[in-house]
């Protein structure tokens, strides 16, 4: 049986239905999923009980920014998944509960994840005002994922775990062709 990450993470490239959201996140106490409001061409879900966040997009704005080809015009399409921990977000109170891709979980370290999925296409460290941490990404068919970590005084710990269609982290295919452009 697939684990509720799992089904989620198959729903990227599909349309945003917060029923079927709902539904996989029933046991983590997810009562119900908003739906989209924005007006514009992109808009974020959040689930904080669950800690994840999901962003969906027009068809218009996702295939500008990853060169698909959508054509419904009606429907809202989710393009990536942020499963977080604190420190990702203000919202975000306790690490998402469940396992991920591969066996790993919010608490799983950089070695353990690059044991799961490999050598990643990127593997950087960063020093932002307010973070420093380090930043795995790998480009596999149809999928990224990136981690994210953050330094603390003993060792690195997970601040998000994000799939995306293409180009995680803002690196959309104009961004970092080479790693997450089709």
């Amino acid at each position: 049986m697939e684990l509720p990450s799992e089904q989620l993470i198959e729903m990227l490239g599909h349309p945003y239905s917060p029923r079927n959201v709902q539904a996989l996140l029933q046991s983590f106490g997810v009562k119900r999923m908003p739906t989209p409001n924005s007006y514009f061409n992109d808009d974020i879900i959040w689930s904080v009980k669950s800690s994840i966040r999901i962003d969906i997009y027009r068809p218009s704005k996702i295939n500008d920014i990853t060169g698909l080809k959508y054509t419904n015009q009606d429907e809202w399409i989710i393009g990536a998944i942020h499963f977080l921990a604190p420190g990702s977000d203000d919202r975000i109170k306790a690490p998402f509960p469940g396992y991920l891709l591969k066996g790993i979980t919010m608490s799983s370290t950089p070695d353990e994840s690059i044991m799961a999925y490999g050598q990643p296409e990127l593997d950087e460290e960063c020093d932002w005002p307010g973070f420093s941490g380090r930043i795995l990404a790998w480009r596999k068919p149809g999928i990224n994922i990136v981690i994210e970590y953050a330094d603390s005084e003993i060792d690195s710990v997970m601040r998000s775990y994000t799939v995306c269609l293409i180009g995680c982290i803002g690196a959309w295919r104009d961004d970092n062709p080479e790693v997450f452009a089709p």
